[in-house]
């Protein structure tokens, strides 16, 4: 629903309206823009239109990005640990820890798959859904999640909920159309943020071939766009906003007359067994903490775009920067506190509370000069390439 929303808010946007050429003293840049090179009404944007169309892809990326795991008890206000609203105040602070998070939920996914592939009518999506907490066990109030380093296959096969052993095979009991009618968004909704926020991108670099000026503004949400695409790839077959569990109970004695579906042997699929020596494998076993640093280096990297930037005084251009290296390089120490955790703790924790201060601190700067550098923008960056208008996109 928030994504069908966000769309439609999307498509709502509207182009400059005309600028006068003489700009009332005293004016500023939040009131009318004002450019004297800006006076063609299909090659101009507004200083309203920048900020708009920005916060609305920042708010695609906290919010309708987010795949929140199925709460224990549901509540559209709560704050607790797996609730959307907690989600999104952590994405918009540290989007690097959304991506960890993303990437740590597919690998699970991914071993999952790869351990019941001899279970008919089983794909990503039911890995996903068994990893967010989507079966419940009411006999024992808790949540039927396999331990990774067991077989998942074994623990599904005592709920008939599950897995069906009946006429010797075992099959999906709740179909992959099943889960995925409980789950708010689809192909559609998910596909239409992706391609706004790949058309984001896609003007910023338009506008960098073209050498017309960027904002400070610009660049922060080209940050939060990358990222929240990487979320969106690796949340893709997961369900998203489902609010209750599927309610299941564990078989109390096993149907003698299918008891040789338990021991039939699984049919091996190579084409879903990956070869543990592989590249592709030991991307896939790399640890989030190691995500984490990529994905920091990555959205700290983005802000360092601006570094040329014109600001509007010199201190505040020497802040930019110095907080740009911060969140860039902020990621590596904290990785690697967590690595070496027991080995000189006492030392090594205020070592990654400083990192960690220091990088509240800089994102902190970085998020007030994208807006205090909007009272001064250079006069082009009200100009627009005219490509743009002959692709459809939204806002």
């Amino acid at each position: 629903m928030a994504a069908a929303l966000t769309s439609f808010i999307l498509t709502q946007s509207i182009h400059a309206a005309p600028i006068s050429q003489h700009p009332p003293p005293n004016s500023t840049a939040f009131s009318i823009s004002y450019s004297d090179v800006c006076n063609d009404l299909r090659n101009c944007r507004t200083m309203w239109s920048i900020v708009y169309s920005c916060l609305l892809t920042i708010f695609a990326c906290v919010w309708t990005a987010i795949h929140p795991d199925v709460p224990e008890q549901y509540s559209g206000w709560s704050f607790g640990k797996d609730s959307r609203n907690n989600s999104m105040i952590v994405t918009l602070v540290s989007p690097e820890v959304a991506v960890a998070a993303a990437w740590a939920e597919f690998f699970e996914a991914w071993i999952i798959s790869k351990k019941c592939a001899g279970i008919q009518g089983w794909t990503f999506t039911h890995s996903y859904f068994v990893t967010m907490g989507g079966f419940f066990d009411s006999s024992k109030q808790e949540v039927v999640k396999p331990d990774i380093n067991g077989d998942p296959s074994t623990l599904f096969e005592k709920y008939p909920g599950i897995i069906d052993k009946s006429w010797g095979h075992r099959k999906v009991t709740v179909t992959r159309e099943g889960v995925l009618d409980r789950s708010k968004g689809d192909f559609f909704s998910k596909s239409i943020v992706v391609l706004q926020l790949l058309w984001f991108a896609v003007q910023y670099v338009g506008r960098w071939a073209s050498h017309l000026p960027r904002s400070q503004l610009e660049v922060m949400t080209l940050a939060y766009a990358a990222l929240s695409i990487l979320v969106y790839a690796l949340w893709w077959h997961k369900p998203l906003d489902v609010h209750f569990p599927i309610h299941v109970m564990e078989e109390t004695e096993p149907n003698p007359s299918n008891s040789d579906a338990v021991t039939d042997p699984i049919l091996p699929k190579t084409e879903n067994v990956s070869n543990p020596t592989s590249p592709a494998a030991k991307i896939m076993e790399a640890s989030p903490i190691w995500i984490f640093l990529v994905t920091g280096i990555i959205f700290g990297g983005i802000h360092c775009l601006a570094w040329s930037y014109p600001f509007p005084t010199r201190a505040e251009k020497l802040l930019w920067r110095i907080s740009a290296i911060i969140i860039t390089v902020g990621p590596g120490p904290f990785a690697w506190v967590i690595e070496r955790q027991g080995q000189e703790g006492n030392v090594l924790m205020i070592f990654a509370n400083l990192s960690i201060f220091l990088y509240a601190i800089a994102r902190i700067i970085l998020f007030t000069l994208t807006f205090t550098s909007l009272r001064s923008p250079p006069p082009n960056l009200y100009r627009t390439t005219s490509w743009t208008s002959f692709i459809p996109h939204l806002g």
